[in-house]
């Protein structure tokens, strides 16, 4: 029966990410996202949706009266059930795009870990979650303001 659930979650979430494609190619609306990078060992925690073919890291919309450091500490804990201690993450930047169709304004944030972790997925929104070297992340089909993130990351690298 649980996996008969995870799956009937998994389609209403990819005819619910259609509809917001829908709406978002007609209104063009500007939106604020959060983006953490989870960093272990030169690693990145990578993540995969169910409703989008693409990687990306833990994200996901800033609500109302939230802050965007609110969000990234929800976002992480609800997609990978890892909780950031008080003042563990830390904002290392903006990035400005336009995907799927919005104009986004997406916070990045990083959290360093001395310890292994293990990611902890619903199957239903999250259906994987790993830690790669950032060269595997960008080989992949990648989420278009976390190929910015990863790529002014390694520039910044080479230049220091």
């Amino acid at each position: 029966m649980g996996a008969l659930l995870d799956a009937g979650w998994r389609l209403g979430l990819r005819v619910a990410y259609r509809g917001l494609l829908a709406y978002s190619f007609v209104f063009r609306p500007r939106r604020r996202a959060v983006f953490v990078a989870v960093w272990r060992d030169g690693r990145v925690l990578a993540i995969r949706n169910s409703y989008r073919s693409w990687l990306t890291l833990p994200a996901g919309g800033v609500h109302r009266r939230e802050s965007p450091l609110e969000a990234a500490q929800r976002e992480l804990h609800e997609e990978v059930g890892i909780a950031a201690p008080r003042g563990a993450l830390r904002f290392v930047g903006e990035v400005a795009t336009t995907c799927e169709y919005a104009r986004d304004a997406c916070a990045f944030y990083e959290l360093h870990l001395d310890a292994p972790a293990e990611p902890c997925v619903d199957r239903r929104e999250v259906v994987w979650a790993g830690f790669m070297s950032p060269r595997d992340v960008l080989r992949d089909d990648v989420a278009p303001p976390v190929r910015d993130y990863l790529e002014q990351r390694a520039r910044a690298a080479l230049a220091s």
